[in-house]
């Protein structure tokens, strides 16, 4: 991609790679490693002055696959059509970063002006750190 100047990178991480989430140590710290390498591959693009190149991070909330299967969250999760009609969205538009849903940017603008105190709050009165709690998981299918 970087020899021809052209291409598009997209990362699909999760909104627990910056806001994290209990219950989840594991799977954060995953996306958390999505988020920072997405970032440092933009990063030496930029530096390398390539106009062609370009790189989108995704950061939805739970999409319905069926991954976390019994999870009691704030919203519905999402389908999988909406995130993939988002993500076709972002890379013809050339979009560095999307949330999904888009209220997420308010939480990501608020987490680097408020103390992790407020987060763990945030975590007992929204429900999000005991979501996990009724967690399921993937049924295997028999085949």
């Amino acid at each position: 991609m970087i020899a021809k100047d052209h291409g598009h990178l997209v990362t699909i991480a999760s909104i627990v790679g910056t806001l994290p989430a209990a219950g989840l140590v594991e799977y954060c710290a995953s996306k958390f490693a999505a988020v920072g390498l997405h970032e440092s591959i933009t990063m030496e693009l930029k530096t390398l002055n390539t106009t062609g190149v370009h790189t989108t991070l995704v950061q939805p909330t739970l999409i319905d696959t069926g991954m976390f299967k019994g999870v009691k969250f704030i919203h519905a999760p999402l389908t999988p059509q909406l995130v993939a009609d988002r993500v076709v969205h972002a890379v013809q538009t050339n979009q560095q970063v999307i949330c999904i849903p888009g209220i997420l940017w308010i939480l990501q603008f608020l987490k680097s002006i408020l103390p992790f105190s407020f987060w763990i709050w945030f975590g007992r009165v929204t429900g999000g750190n005991t979501a996990m709690d009724t967690y399921v998981g993937r049924t295997k299918k028999d085949s």
